[in-house]
């Protein structure tokens, strides 16, 4: 049903009309921000295509047996494609790229695949699955042109399209050149110019916005009691109209990690090199990336909420239960916060690049310190 999919009320109306209109194009190309309900809308909508009993405001009845083998991932009629690792034989010109995979791939396929059926909101995450493979695309080509249910239409999803390499895009617009009546293809992305102009032309596009701040509030306070409501307003802001971040958020103690952020601070405008240096060793010390980025991005928020407060636009401040000790600093600190922010931006590019960590974090307190000068009239 509808009511599945987090916000996005535009987007909805949009599938309920083209479904009421009984105008299906061959192909959708759903894009917009990580997050965002693409995917969710996508099954929503293969549902509703196929549902026994559709209903024109509810949309798909979630209780017939084509609507439930959709949702499970297990109807013939629905196929989901996603990036996979690479397989045995991979040369070889086969239909069966799933089935090619070895036993822990493989294993690990199944239970992300799991986690989707219950959560649409799921990021997949496969180790070393960088491609959407041409073997998946021939795949849908072998699928696509068999015949298929009486009134019913074979969809085939291929989620985050982007990942496509060459060969398996000039595969896909082969068949999106000819399609058969009785299918549909869905593309979602959330990088729209990574894609050959020529897919995009023979695609219908609907954009999904960010998901509206009260709506990504309830859904946090609707699975987690302990929350309180400043912390629920904090990751909230955090996760910039994402589910998929804010689920992100939600496993990671970023409460915890941002009173590290106020540390270092703290040590580096009062020259506590000591536990400067501690502090770095505690971040970096186990080499998460993840979680250096996660600092760097509390970091970098940090100083957004300085120029807000500089501004006068308080309202706008992300770390709001915080916002006495950010109006101390904007008053006892002169700091180059937007020159701070871009080299937070490149120290998380630099990280991306497999840079030492310490050596990232080292040369960032020693920028950061340069763009800090305590104001002359505070004693």
């Amino acid at each position: 049903m509808w009511s599945n999919i987090i916000g996005q009320q535009r987007v909805k109306e949009i599938l309920g009309n083209i479904f009421s209109s009984g105008k299906i194009s061959h192909a959708y190309l759903f894009y917009g921000n990580e997050g965002t309900g693409k995917d969710a809308a996508a099954i929503e909508f293969s549902k509703l295509l196929n549902c026994d009993n559709p209903d024109m405001l509810t949309g798909a009845c979630d209780n017939c047996k084509n609507c439930k083998e959709t949702d499970s991932f297990r109807s013939p009629l629905f196929r989901y494609i996603i990036a996979l690792p690479s397989g045995k034989n991979e040369s070889e010109e086969d239909f069966n790229p799933i089935e090619k995979l070895d036993r822990e791939d493989f294993n690990n396929y199944l239970n992300e695949i799991e986690f989707k059926t219950y959560d649409k909101y799921h990021k997949i995450n496969l180790p070393g699955a960088n491609d959407i493979r041409i073997s998946s695309i021939r795949q849908i080509k072998k699928d696509i042109y068999l015949t298929g249910k009486t009134g019913k239409k074979k969809i085939f999803l291929i989620s985050n399209c982007e990942k496509m390499n060459q060969n398996s895009s000039n595969a896909l617009l082969k068949i999106l050149e000819e399609p058969p009546k009785d299918s549909l293809l869905i593309l979602t992305t959330s990088k729209l110019s990574s894609l050959l102009p020529t897919i995009i032309g023979r695609c219908q596009k609907i954009k999904f916005a960010g998901i509206e701040k009260n709506l990504i509030k309830e859904f946090i306070n609707s699975g987690n009691e302990n929350i309180s409501e400043a912390e629920a307003e904090f990751y909230a802001d955090l996760s910039e109209g994402s589910i998929t971040k804010c689920n992100e958020i939600l496993g990671k103690n970023f409460l915890g990690l941002r009173e590290k952020v106020i540390d270092l601070l703290a040590y580096l405008i009062t020259n506590q090199y000591l536990k400067l240096g501690n502090e770095i060793d505690f971040i970096t010390g186990k080499k998460d990336k993840d979680r250096i980025r996660q600092f760097l991005i509390l970091l970098n928020v940090w100083f957004r909420d300085i120029i807000c407060m500089k501004s006068g636009n308080e309202s706008d401040i992300i770390n709001k239960d915080k916002a006495d000790r950010i109006r101390k600093f904007a008053e006892n600190f002169e700091s180059d916060d937007y020159d701070i922010i871009s080299i937070t931006e490149e120290a998380v590019r630099d990280l991306d690049n497999n840079i030492f960590p310490d050596l990232i974090f080292y040369n960032l307190v020693f920028n950061i310190k340069s763009k800090l000068r305590k104001k002359a009239n505070i004693q």
